[in-house]
């Protein structure tokens, strides 16, 4: 019954949108296929603050002191590939890309219509009272996703019926790009709860240094150094579309988080936590005083995460793997940006940048906390935003700050400690200010590989006569004046 409704209505919106938009113009179209995708990644976003107990779905591991043996692989492999439509709907439709468009048509769309085949099956976990995050009525649950598949249905419809889109089975380049990058996109959209979901977890939590977190962070770098190589001699428009897809990944993959419920301490005022949305404003909108703010903080805040873990129990369970996604992309995204010239270099000014942004996210970090705190006696949680509320921790892991525990001060149900917060600010600026410097040792290391690179090209060329394979570097100035026709590619 419900499947009939979905595909139904389907199937009416895709033949009322391309009625509608047959004879207007393209730009009337693409402004109204923008709209109904940011409303379908809309809807998105809040599904995963609803119930949905398939996070308990563990194949032969523990969770809670109870045992779980079962596994649904099916619905694993549905979900892995109906996550995809948030990110790659997006990108098909802004970025008007072939390589997505395809990926649309022909990976996103079966596996929407297969979802809304088992539509039944997600439901089972949707309903589930296990599952956390709101547990609203039965009615509106389906109702919800009722919605949600008949725009994931009907977008990538309209981009073939009205975009007159198909794949060009001739051009074997499209084939290439089209299998190269479908595993690629699909090792970055894995949910964080598909792998316990296959392999399972044991008990043992992760330590810090041990082979678990050694290969995280080979793969890491290796994961960074393999797209750098790889689109660093591409065009300005596919090094950017890689940039803002990594920026989509990663705001759906923290939005994940709330499936675990949404409760005031996971509120996105952590620095990694909160990258997600400001990756999202400063990348697709490149806005350079926005980014280089980002790139000094969350890089340097993103590496202390990375080298000091905080993993949970289970090497590939739900929270060790969100963990792991997403300050991997939260260190990779900025470092990409910058390697690839999507955004200029440092100055002097970005400094300036840097401190009015951390100034005015510490300060607000620090009065949201101090009050959130003074207040945990009705909201049963406390807060430790930016790492400095927890006392214990502090001392704990630097007992050479027991002075700072002296100094506090009590406004009513209000407790600050000062001091602690202040050496953290300060220490904080000084490992950025540390960064800053050996960034642009990095430059100079760049920029002597790319001009050795540049004469090898040179005395190749004259020797031959003939014109290098090899691409040349092209510099950050003459790309800021070819990009997309403007003059320049990033607003001040």
């Amino acid at each position: 019954m419900y499947q009939a409704i979905i595909f139904s209505a389907s199937i009416v919106l895709t033949a009322l949108c391309v009625f509608l938009f047959w004879k207007k113009s393209d730009r009337a179209f693409q402004l109204f296929l923008k709209i109904s995708t940011f409303a379908f990644c809309a809807v998105g976003f809040f599904r995963f603050m609803l119930s949905d107990s398939f996070i308990y779905v563990i194949n032969d591991g523990w969770h809670n002191q109870q045992h779980y043996q079962q596994t649904d692989v099916l619905q694993s492999i549905l979900r892995w590939g109906y996550y995809l439509n948030y990110a790659i709907l997006p990108m098909a439709v802004f970025c008007n890309s072939r390589l997505f468009k395809n990926l649309a048509s022909y990976i996103c769309l079966p596996f929407t219509i297969l979802s809304v085949v088992y539509f039944n099956d997600f439901m089972v976990y949707f309903l589930d009272p296990k599952g956390h995050g709101l547990h609203l009525t039965e009615n509106f649950r389906y109702a919800y996703f009722i919605i949600e598949l008949v725009m994931a249905l009907s977008i990538p419809l309209i981009l073939q019926i009205r975009g007159k889109h198909c794949f060009n089975i001739f051009d074997k380049w499209e084939w290439v790009r089209f299998f190269v990058a479908l595993p690629c996109v699909l090792i970055m959209m894995v949910p964080a709860y598909v792998p316990q979901s296959f392999i399972g977890y044991p008990i043992d939590i992760p330590k810090s240094a041990s082979t678990f977190h050694l290969i995280w962070i080979a793969i890491m770098f290796a994961f960074i150094m393999l797209l750098y190589l790889v689109f660093r001699f591409r065009s300005y428009r596919d090094r950017y579309m890689l940039c803002v897809f990594l920026t989509i990944v990663l705001f759906f993959h923290y939005d994940s988080l709330y499936l675990q419920g949404f409760t005031i301490k996971r509120l996105p005022v952590q620095l990694c936590n909160i990258a997600a949305y400001f990756y999202l404003i400063a990348i697709p909108l490149k806005l350079k005083k926005m980014f280089h703010f980002c790139f000094i903080a969350n890089i340097v805040g993103a590496l202390i995460a990375i080298l000091m873990p905080d993993f949970s129990t289970g090497g590939l369970g739900f929270w060790n793997m969100h963990y792991i996604m997403e300050h991997t992309l939260v260190l990779a995204i900025p470092i990409l940006c910058m390697g690839l010239r999507i955004f200029p270099r440092l100055k002097t000014k970005s400094l300036l940048y840097f401190f009015i942004g951390f100034t005015a996210y510490f300060l607000f970090a620090f009065i949201s906390g101090t009050i959130l705190n003074g207040y945990s006696d009705k909201t049963l949680e406390r807060v430790n935003f930016f790492y400095m509320f927890d006392l214990n921790f502090a001392l704990d892991k630097f007992p050479f700050l027991t002075f700072a525990s002296k100094i506090r001060f009590e406004f009513g149900r209000f407790e600050v400690y000062p001091l602690i917060p202040l050496i953290i600010y300060v220490a904080f600026s000084l490992l950025c200010l540390i960064f800053y410097k050996i960034t642009f040792v990095i430059y100079k290391l760049e920029d002597d590989h790319l001009e050795l690179r540049n004469s090898r090209i040179d005395l190749f060329e004259k020797i031959t006569g003939k014109k290098s394979p090899s691409p040349r570097y092209i510099p950050e100035e003459t790309e800021a004046v070819n990009a997309e026709g403007e003059n320049a590619y990033v607003r001040n």
